[in-house]
Parts: C-alpha cells; sequence; structure tokens
C-alpha cells in the first residue's frame, strides 16, 4: 500500500460519508490526511469512484483498518450508496 498502488480491499463499513477500508497487512503509506482515490463496487453495481481523506487507522486485534471520508463523490453516486444502505438495513444486515 501506498502511493500509487492499487489494491482491491474489502469494506468493512459504508455511509454517504465514508468508508472503513480492511487492510489485510500493515498501514505502509497509508498517513493520516493522506488524499485517497478508491473505486467503489455496491454489490452488482457498476463500479464508480470517489475521492477522500483517510481520517483513521486501527489495528484491533490483529485487524487493519482504515477510515476514509468522502470528499469528492458524484450526487448521482451518492445516491446508490444511500440506496445500497438502506437495502442493506432493510435485509437485516450491516453495512
Amino acid at each position: 500500500m501506498g502511493n500509487g498502488f492499487l489494491e482491491v480491499l474489502s469494506a468493512r463499513d459504508i455511509s454517504m460519508g465514508g468508508v472503513a477500508v480492511f487492510v489485510p497487512h500493515d498501514f505502509g503509506g497509508c498517513n493520516i490526511d493522506d488524499p485517497i482515490d478508491v473505486i467503489v463496487k455496491l454489490g452488482a453495481e457498476k463500479p464508480f469512484t470517489a475521492r477522500g481523506i483517510i481520517r483513521h487507522t486501527s489495528t484491533k486485534a490483529g485487524d487493519h483498518f482504515f477510515g476514509v471520508q468522502f470528499t469528492r463523490v458524484s450526487d448521482d453516486n451518492l445516491a446508490r450508496i444511500s440506496r445500497y444502505v438502506e437495502r442493506r438495513l432493510a435485509q437485516g444486515g450491516g453495512v
């Protein structure tokens, strides 16, 4: 992980404000307040890009996560996130 790298990672949760991302290794190159571009895929829907800022990191119980606050997401994609979250909550699943 770091500048200029592309990795496929899994999200822990997502909201209209941001996303927590699981990283299977340490946080090399992942610093608080760094800008980050992410490709978001919500279920079977077409992926989209978003821009954000790393706001926190966690290594709780051996799990490595970082939280991204969205800073640039189109209105259409924000609506897609909202619908996705609503569907997941209605199904009793986490987001």
